[in-house]
């Protein structure tokens, strides 16, 4: 008799999006037509949203799906979990392997979320925060946990749901396919009934289409119907991302040859849509330790293993009716002895009960303080040694402090219970303040800090750029260039006044101390001009030159301008997709009598990214930073950039204050490893100073609200470097990797000091070092109940102690 077979109804649809030049998407499935087949392996369906640009992006998700798809089937094992798992880690290595053979496509990586529908069960693995989501009954569930820094913040408690939609770091994941050596691969287990849908999709779809509309589309149309539609709605809410969708209706159920496993361990696994979340399973035969659950009024019960046996039924036991059973006597009691006899028994039993729960739950209370004071005697120990394992010992001995119910404590246990809070609020204080002091991390503000609030006066516009000079008299003026396209002085109320009206069209500005180079868009032409300020600070055009972008031969457009000293640099960009990989720079010197004259010829660049922001050092060098987080050096003329290293890796800031602290703060956690390739983990913003006539290069890294201090150490032989990247979606950019790593040097930067702050460094989008004092001015913003733009000033003499603002 030939067993059930699976019965599906699937569709999938691909769209490159209303906002992307090329799609990096990619999807399968995979029926097989062989009965046995299909019974023993299932049906194979993967989504993959390619990272990197197009060069790589495309790639790594086309490896991906078929990596999985292949290694999946051809593996000749019955154990879904672990054959799936290890097809999608198979893939990690071949993309992984790929990139480090080419160095333009270092950095490449992908998302995927795969789906196994055997029988009557799904398998589901996710790496990073394409989803799978389970419609069952009409309601609509996300099975899968994205691997997003805002997924993490939401789990931890940092951020609410609202917040992580609209927060400027969602398209940030933590994990992905390629970028790392080693994978880590989420894996969950699903009950399915028939009518149920599975639907996997990329970031594109799930971050424009609700729950709600998904539901609604998915229930009320045919899946051949449903993507277009799902893919249509994605598009009409903006479509900035690539957009894919697989959608499985399952039509009927069949027979499972046996129930899901995790290695060797055998576990039937069952699920409540309604009430619980899909918790993934520890993969390699781990232990589990779920809390058998009882079923729901439909029969289902939440994914948790089932500890429980039947035995058989006795060689006289028939209880295939009730008239099988023996027939009793029926027999007269006394019903007051009766009644009496049991209140006795229950009374009984209910003070052994009462003394048993009470006694047990003191005894685990006991053990429970007794082993947080031992983590925090080991944490008061580490905490100025090896402030990191105290910090993450601190954390769990805050977890079993939480657990416990303050009002289920005796008089002896409260005592306790404020003894630990206490010595864990100090040694966390500690921990926090050794783990900066090793990690030349000043957490700001200090005393002489000062912010204070950007006026835009009568100007109607905002300030998105800063610049500083002075003038003959050592007069120190501040300068914001405008969303209107005009520069405007900051006066000393900090009000955005004295319009340079006579100049209008700037697009960018960058100041080398005194004076001021503005990049310009007049009536279809580019210029460059030179502005000086005179003794009351307010700017006159002394000169100008025009920028021939002909030159390039392609369709290239003034992007950026930056200097040291006389040298003036244009850095030309390109859109178009025949010359993505291509950027142009332009030099320019300034003479004697502030001249500007064009040095050379138009310097064909590779990249393999978008250059987001530039900063030029002495001796004809420039810093470039990439849209993908990575930052490298390129000496004036040459057409290869070379990786910027760090001698000793950078940590990352804490996310909490030491003077802060209290117990309802979650005890922070050291995010690493750090690498000691200068890429971060979003675009960030550089910035060029001096100070004791040293040349600084200052990053203001927006992922982590931080400002580096560097100094360039040495420039030291090296081997070929595939600059890695972080693991950014496409929904921040297009782009892979910080250009090309030369074989001939790589640039080695020494941290001075690094200034953090969560709130006062939240946003910031302007900065310049002051050409007189060792600061830094920055331009920060927020958004709540309109634009409100803050000045802060920045003491960076390393130097110096901070003392921490009260």
């Amino acid at each position: 008799m030939l067993s059930k077979q699976l019965r599906l109804d699937p569709a999938q649809l691909t769209d490159v999006g209303r906002k992307r030049p090329h799609n990096e998407d990619n999807m399968a499935y995979v029926i097989p037509k062989d009965p046995v087949v299909m019974a023993k392996k299932g049906a194979l369906f993967i989504v993959a949203d390619g990272m990197g640009g197009h060069a790589a992006g495309e790639v790594a998700s086309e490896i991906a799906v078929d990596t999985v798809s292949k290694v999946y089937y051809l593996d000749d094992s019955d154990d879904v979990a672990t054959s799936l798992v290890q097809s999608v880690k198979r893939a990690n290595t071949l993309i992984y392997q790929r990139a480090a053979e080419n160095m333009l496509r270092s950095g490449m990586g992908t998302t995927c979320v795969t789906a196994v529908l055997r029988g009557g069960t799904a398998y589901i693995t996710n790496v990073g925060d394409s989803r799978a989501y389970l419609i069952h009954n009409g309601q609509v569930r996300q099975v899968s946990q994205d691997h997003s820094w805002v997924a993490e913040q939401v789990r931890a408690g940092f951020l609410t749901e609202e917040q992580a939609r609209s927060h400027s770091q969602r398209n940030v994941i933590t994990r992905s396919l390629g970028t790392q050596p080693e994978v880590e691969v989420d894996i969950f287990i699903e009950q399915l009934e028939e009518g149920d849908f599975i639907v996997l999709c990329s970031d594109g779809l799930s971050g424009l289409v609700s729950d709600d509309d998904l539901r609604t589309i998915v229930s009320q149309y045919q899946p051949q119907e449903s993507v277009y539609h799902l893919v249509e709605r994605a598009n009409e809410n903006g479509g900035p991302d690539n957009i894919t969708v697989i959608v499985a209706r399952v039509q009927e159920v069949g027979w499972e040859p046996q129930t899901p496993r995790l290695g060797n361990k055998t576990t039937a696994f069952r699920r409540d849509v309604a009430d619980e979340e899909t918790m993934p399973m520890g993969f390699a035969g781990a232990a589990l330790g779920i809390p058998t659950r009882a079923e729901d009024g439909q029969g289902r019960v939440t994914t948790s293993p089932l500890n429980r046996s039947t035995g058989p039924l006795g060689a006289n036991e028939n209880f295939s009716s009730p008239s099988a059973l023996p027939a009793r006597k029926k027999r007269r009691g006394h019903p007051l002895y009766l009644v009496m006899l049991l209140v006795v028994v229950f009374a009984l039993l209910g003070i052994g009960g009462y003394y048993y729960l009470t006694q047990n739950n003191g005894s685990s209370t006991d053990a429970t303080l007794s082993n947080a004071r031992k983590l925090l005697t080991l944490a008061q120990n580490e905490a100025i040694a090896n402030p990191t394992d105290a910090l993450s010992k601190l954390a769990e001995a805050k977890k079993q402090l939480s657990g416990l119910s303050t009002s289920a404590l005796s008089q002896s246990q409260n005592q306790q219970m404020t003894t630990l809070q206490s010595s864990l609020i100090a040694t966390t204080k500690t921990a926090i303040t050794s783990y900066n002091t090793q990690s030349n991390i000043v957490a700001l503000p200090c005393n002489s800090t000062i912010t204070t609030p950007l006026n835009n006066g009568n100007t109607n516009t905002h300030a998105n750029t800063l610049a500083a000079v002075t003038n003959q008299k050592n007069n120190v003026f501040l300068y914001g260039l405008g969303d209107d396209g005009f520069l405007y002085q900051i006066n000393s109320s900090q009000s955005l006044v004295n319009q340079l009206s006579i100049l209008p069209g700037i697009l960018k500005i960058n100041s080398d101390g005194s004076r001021i180079l503005a990049l310009v868009l007049q009536k279809g032409a580019y210029s460059v001009h030179l502005l000086l300020p005179n003794q009351q600070g307010q700017l006159q055009d002394t000169n100008a030159i025009n920028i021939n972008s002909n030159q390039a031969q392609v369709a290239a457009t003034p992007s950026f301008v930056t200097a040291w000293g006389p040298d003036v640099y244009v850095v030309l960009t390109s859109a178009t997709a025949a010359t993505q990989n291509q950027a142009f720079i332009q030099s320019y010197t300034v003479t004697a009598d502030n001249k500007l004259m064009m040095q050379g010829a138009l310097t064909k660049i590779s990249i393999s990214s978008d250059i987001v922001s530039v900063a030029a050092f002495p001796s004809h060098q420039l810093f470039l930073a990439y849209s993908n987080g990575s930052i490298q050096s390129l000496m004036s003329g040459s057409q290869t950039g070379v990786s910027v290293v760090v001698n000793h890796p950078i940590p990352t800031p804490l996310q909490a204050s030491a003077q802060t602290f209290t117990t309802a703060t979650p005890v922070p956690q050291v995010i690493g490893p750090a690498s000691v390739f200068l890429t971060l983990s979003h675009a960030p913003l550089l910035v060029a100073g001096s100070v004791n006539k040293v040349p600084h290069l200052y990053v203001v890294d927006l992922f982590y609200h931080r400002v580096l201090d560097l100094q360039e150490a040495a420039s030291v032989p090296a081997t070929p470097v595939a600059t890695p990247s972080p693991t950014q979606t496409s929904g921040s950019s297009s782009g892979s990797g910080g250009g090309i790593a030369s074989s001939s040097s790589q640039v080695t930067m020494q941290l001075m000091q690094q200034y953090a702050s969560p709130s006062l460094l939240s946003q910031v989008v302007g900065a310049v070092a002051d050409p007189l004092n060792v600061q830094l001015h920055l331009l920060t913003e927020t958004n709540q109940n309109g634009v409100v733009q803050s000045l802060i000033g920045l003491d960076v003499n390393a130097q110096d102690t901070c003392t921490p603002a009260p």
